[in-house]
Order: structure tokens, then C-alpha cells, then sequence
């Protein structure tokens, strides 16, 4: 009888080594999700970035050909 309750402490030892395993799993996996859904937005961002500073670059140089400056310079060099 002294047997099956080692036994059974032993399994129960067991069981509960593997359901802290298993919780440190599933935090892992929640971990790299959430690291995916952040690099995921990076990415979002450098886009929104680069396409940002693109479309203000295209606009100062707008701004600049229509400004009196161009004008002048047109006349000067035109």
C-alpha cells in the first residue's frame, strides 16, 4: 500500500512539473504573438514614414516652385 502512495505523490509531482510547463509554454506563445503584432506595426509605421516624408518633400518642392523665389529665378535664368 506504502508503494501506491509514493506512487501516486510521484504522479501528482509529475502532473504538476508538467501543468507549470505547460502554463510557461502558452506564455511563450502569447509572448511571440504579441512580439509578431508588434513588428507587424514597425513595419506599419517605417511605411507611414517613408511614405509621409515622401509626400512632404513632393509639397515643399511644390510650394517652392510656386513661391516669388522660382519666379525670380526663372526670370534670372529664364
Amino acid at each position: 500500500m506504502e508503494e501506491k502512495v509514493m506512487e501516486v505523490e510521484s504522479l501528482q509531482d509529475t502532473l504538476q512539473k508538467e501543468e507549470f510547463v505547460s502554463a510557461e509554454l502558452k506564455a511563450t506563445l502569447a509572448l511571440e504573438e504579441w512580439r509578431k503584432e508588434a513588428e507587424g506595426s514597425v513595419a506599419e509605421l517605417e511605411a507611414w514614414e517613408v511614405k509621409s516624408i515622401s509626400e512632404a518633400a513632393a509639397s515643399a518642392m511644390e510650394e517652392f516652385k510656386a513661391s516669388s523665389e522660382m519666379r525670380k529665378l526663372n526670370v534670372a535664368f529664364g
